[in-house]
């Protein structure tokens, strides 16, 4: 029993200790100047979407993603990939009172791993900049060699679904004061 104990802890404290260095290094943070890279570079990204939304660019706003990107919208199936996001993007285009989008993005966090995390609100305008739709959003982004794009994006609506009465205190305010 002894001989056992001498050979097993040895071989799990060398387990553990590699077990420790692999989690470490794959969850490093990144140093200052990097996530400040990133979030400008993320910043950017957010203003092609917006303006290949307001555009009504379905292949501009698909660029934005990530090729193997999932989009999971409310009330919808999943759109997976950015060939997907781009028919689905297209359609509500050609089908929807929609003019244009205002994004508040509200927080980015950056990883070590080439992967970072926004949240934020949106604003879906019609005509005359009216507010047809306002939500929250929350994004995974990746870093590829075209620069960081949109890996997945689930957003859903403040408003109330369909047939359902709005919660006392929750009207829509005007597009203009995006949460």
């Amino acid at each position: 029993m002894n001989v056992i104990r001498r050979i097993c802890l040895p071989l799990m404290t060398c387990l553990a200790l590699l077990s420790l260095t692999a989690c470490a290094s794959d969850g490093s943070m990144p140093d200052q100047t990097t996530v400040a890279n990133a979030q400008d570079d993320i910043t950017q990204l957010h203003a092609a979407f917006m303006k290949a939304f307001n555009a009504k660019d379905a292949s501009a706003l698909a660029a934005t993603y990530t090729d193997d990107a999932i989009l999971m919208p409310p009330n919808m199936p999943e759109a997976k990939t950015a060939i997907a996001i781009e028919t689905n993007a297209g359609q509500m285009f050609a089908n929807s009172p929609v003019t244009g989008i205002l994004l508040n993005v509200t927080d980015t966090e950056v990883t070590g791993s080439g992967y970072a995390f926004c949240s934020g609100f949106y604003t879906l305008l019609g005509p005359n900049n009216s507010a047809l739709d306002r939500g929250k959003f929350l994004e995974v982004l990746k870093q590829t060699d075209k620069g960081w794009k949109i890996h997945r994006d689930s957003y859903n609506s403040d408003m109330p679904a369909a047939g359902m009465a709005p919660a006392a205190g929750t009207a829509m305010a005007p597009a203009a004061a995006t949460h």
